[in-house]
């Protein structure tokens, strides 16, 4: 059976950390993940090293959430609507320079 990973890629100053991962746990997680959406599964990462560059203060930070899904459309519909919906006061919140992307995987087995 086929699954689906979103993972999204927020990218802010090394100062937001702390209240960065405050807005994720209080705000965006909750309003991802509930009895409503089609989202499972949340993980948090902090990305160490990118492309064998680790990154520095003038680099940014990166921390990513990801979600599963059953199927490729559930995902899609959850990005468009959910997602976008929730995140909308991102760039206020984190300034100009921070950005988010997001990659929709299909899971395949080893």
């Amino acid at each position: 059976m086929k699954s689906f990973t979103y993972n999204i890629t927020f990218v802010i100053s090394h100062g937001d950390e702390a209240r960065f991962l405050h807005y994720l746990r209080k705000e965006l997680v909750p309003a991802l993940f509930n009895e409503t959406t089609s989202a499972k599964d949340p993980q948090l990462r902090k990305v160490i090293e990118s492309g064998g560059v680790k990154p520095s203060p003038g680099h940014g930070l990166s921390i990513a959430i990801s979600a599963t899904f059953a199927s490729e459309e559930d995902a899609c519909q959850w990005f468009d609507n959910d997602f976008m919906s929730a995140a909308d006061g991102f760039p206020l919140k984190f300034g100009k320079d921070s950005v988010f992307f997001a990659t929709l995987l299909q899971n395949l087995t080893v």
